[in-house]
């Protein structure tokens, strides 16, 4: 009655994550991972990833690499990336390859460091995506112009309707 309460018995922790303590999580060299890899602290990679990462704060050793997408609140790498890169504070060391786009707030880049790709603030592909999405109004217009005498342009016609 007064006591503690109970947790039903399905409950189910795994299908919400939550960080109970601050220590990272360390993929080893002699690791290659299939899948995605989700975490909300932080992860050093130095092993291999074949799949999408979704983690708070990552470090990509110099053994490491990701072949997938990469979404991060920071990154910093050393290592190997071969898919697009999404965060807001991205440090590219020296010996760091990466190879597709970077979309990032902040972005780090040391000499010596291999990029192929683009590179991108966040903000421009928001930009970007409202541009394209006009498209439509654009196509309304030139419908609308292109209508009527093929022989007179709209300003011509407008002239002759005045005389």
């Amino acid at each position: 009655m007064f006591g503690k309460k109970k947790s039903p018995v399905g409950n189910s922790s795994s299908s919400h994550l939550k960080r109970t303590n601050n220590t990272p999580s360390i993929i080893s060299e002699d690791v290659r991972l299939t899948g995605s890899l989700v975490s909300q602290g932080e992860v050093q990679l130095d092993g291999r990833i074949d799949g999408d990462v979704r983690v708070n704060h990552l470090v990509i050793g110099t053994t490491g690499t990701v072949e997938g997408t990469v979404t991060a609140e920071s990154v910093i790498v050393k290592g190997k990336i071969f898919g697009s890169l999404n965060a807001s504070k991205v440090v590219i060391e020296s010996s760091a390859q990466v190879h597709g786009d970077v979309y990032q707030d902040t972005l780090s880049i040391d000499a010596g460091a291999i990029i192929e790709g683009n590179l991108k603030q966040r903000h421009e592909a928001e930009t970007v995506a409202l541009i394209n999405n006009d498209t439509e109004s654009k196509s309304e217009l030139t419908s609308v112009l292109s209508e009527g005498d093929n022989d007179l342009s709209f300003f011509n016609k407008q002239a002759a309707e005045k005389e």
